[in-house]
């Protein structure tokens, strides 16, 4: 089994729980809501503040789950560039002459750095549009 198709299965593992435990939690709260009708004097919630708490619930999932998947497609984009790294290390020490080491080391060098940019420019950017999200949902539903 491939990674990828490992990575799909457990991401549908995961979003088959998900489903399952948003069905458990409506089942919940329709039985509580009918339960608590029948008891006389019970206050009835205030349907606009729980749809309310409801929709952020929701949308407040969503973002999480999204960003998680982000933050796992940037980890593997790290792991990847470690093992290029890791495989032009190794060449660099295979190198039969001084011209073909320096040229080696160089092109290390420069990829390593390349590397470093890259990454700290995309978490930084992840940052950003996990910030922005978050806003971005409570801004919604608190209005």
């Amino acid at each position: 089994m491939s990674e990828n198709t490992g990575s799909l299965l457990f991401e549908e593992v995961f979003a088959n729980v998900r489903k399952a435990a948003e069905a458990n939690l409506k089942m919940q709260q329709e039985v509580f809501r009918q339960w608590t009708s029948m008891w006389p004097g019970m206050p009835t919630p205030q349907s606009v503040w729980v749809d309310k708490m409801r929709d952020f619930q929701k949308q407040w999932t969503h973002t999480v789950s999204d960003l998680a998947h982000r933050h796992k497609d940037a980890v593997d984009r790290q792991y990847q560039a470690a093992l290029e790294s890791l495989d032009a290390a190794l060449r660099v020490s295979e190198s039969s002459n001084p011209e073909e080491f320096r040229r080696r080391s160089e092109q290390l060098c420069r990829k390593s750095i390349d590397c470093m940019r890259e990454l700290s420019e995309a978490q930084i950017k992840e940052f950003q549009d996990a910030v922005s999200k978050l806003t971005e949902v409570v801004t919604k539903v608190g209005t």
